[in-house]
């Protein structure tokens, strides 16, 4: 994208033109335009050949209406509703597994925090779950072959739930030892809120399990609704990420660039040192494949406070920055290397102007590139993703005068004008 200087010179950027990692950290306060200026850098990033994923992880999603024009997927997690989707669907290899055995250690530790899940728990997990699908695959007439774990041509729909997965790992107690009888009996025991009838059971065993093959590359992913119960908000958006990185993987989109969007990275977990290391671990995933993570917070402090927060920034390779208090820009330049003296007082001196511009100010972790410009959104930009409640009413209202989203535009520009 091409954008203006403070004196009007045009600044060309980019956010993916560094050759391992284009890893983002946005900071800026509320209301200072970060999410509309992300919205209008993945407006660009779309014009590219092969057109790129896009993935949004939000709260009160801004890029609802945006998913619209991109002919997107928009997921919303309600607690009362039909689940979206089970985090146990998928294509079942090693990668899948492993993900499976450290969610389900990651439940457990998030509902019994004085539980000690030790490394003999988390095998029994592992076999548990391999030996559940291999049942579900005889089930619909498949096999295991030539000792790969994956065979067959309808795979992909396939898949166990969390009902499936109890009673396997209950199934091994027999012949077992004391010591094995125990562990195991604890495990399913500790795992009662997510079967039968449990808290979250419907979460893990009624969720959608048809196959990830779509014919879109725009997803939001809503969990707004969830933002009350951090147990699940936090299993949920790890089933998200294991789903998008199920979606990259799909032969269709190999070679084909992604980018991540988390609006709030918290969503996440607190300080869980177990969180850290997901957090790096799919970090360094989506970085083997292309895909590349941004992150924003309107409080920095998540980044230096939060365990997953810090994961974020040590992996980031880009950092941009819009207005923010003195406070804000002080608290960031004690707790990081990253800014000198010239590069604090210039984010410091960045304003937004509503409904004209916002300055931003862009550097890379090295420091061989930084510069300063001016976002203006235009008015197709404001339309196509509303990010205020009063905007969003009156995309709504025209949606319902002009049934064809792009008349429905056309005529609020034209109101705007």
């Amino acid at each position: 994208a091409v954008h203006l200087s403070p004196e009007n010179n045009l600044v060309p950027f980019s956010l993916l033109e560094n050759e391992t990692s284009n890893h983002t950290v946005v900071l800026a306060d509320t209301g200072s335009g970060k999410s509309a200026f992300v919205i209008d850098w993945l407006q660009s990033i779309k014009k590219l050949s092969p057109e790129p994923l896009v993935f949004i992880i939000d709260k009160k999603s801004s890029y609802g209406m945006l998913s619209q024009y991109f002919d997107g997927d928009l997921t919303v997690f309600k607690r009362d509703q039909k689940i979206p989707f089970s985090p146990f669907r998928g294509i079942y290899n090693e990668e899948k597994i492993a993900f499976l055995t450290k969610m389900i250690g990651l439940a457990l530790k998030l509902t019994s925090p004085s539980f000690n899940l030790e490394s003999e728990h988390q095998t029994l997990i592992n076999k548990a779950l391999k030996s559940a699908y291999l049942k579900k695959l005889k089930q619909h007439g498949l096999e295991y072959v030539d000792g790969e774990f994956i065979q067959g041509a309808k795979e992909e729909q396939v898949a166990i739930d969390m009902n499936d997965f109890v009673v396997e790992l209950g199934s091994l107690v027999k012949g077992k030892k004391a010591r094995e009888r125990e562990l195991i009996e604890t495990l399913v025991a500790k795992l009662r809120p997510f079967y039968g009838d449990g808290t979250y059971a419907p979460f893990f065993t009624q969720g959608q399990v048809e196959s990830l093959e779509k014919d879109t590359f725009f997803y939001v992913y809503d969990l707004d609704a969830l933002d009350s119960d951090p147990v699940l908000q936090t299993l949920m958006t790890m089933a998200v990420i294991e789903e998008i990185r199920c979606i990259l993987s799909l032969p269709k989109n190999q070679g084909r660039q992604g980018i991540l969007v988390m609006e709030e990275f918290a969503m996440l977990g607190r300080n869980n040192p177990a969180f850290r290391d997901f957090a790096i671990d799919f970090a360094e995933t989506m970085r083997k494949r292309g895909c590349w993570l941004i992150t924003l917070t309107p409080r920095p402090q998540n980044y230096f406070e939060l365990e997953v927060g810090k994961a974020f920034w040590g992996v980031a390779d880009n950092f941009i920055f819009l207005q923010m208090s003195s406070d804000n820009v002080d608290y960031i330049a004690n707790k990081s290397s990253l800014l000198d003296e010239a590069s604090t007082e210039i984010i410091r001196s960045l304003r937004t102007r509503k409904g004209k511009y916002a300055e931003i100010f862009y550097m890379n972790k090295s420091k061989t590139k930084q510069g300063a410009f001016r976002y203006r959104q235009t008015k197709y930009d404001r339309w196509l993703s509303p990010t205020n409640a009063l905007d969003t009413m009156e995309v709504l209202k025209a949606l319902e005068k002009h049934p064809n989203k792009w008349d429905a535009l056309e005529y609020l520009v034209s109101k705007d004008n």
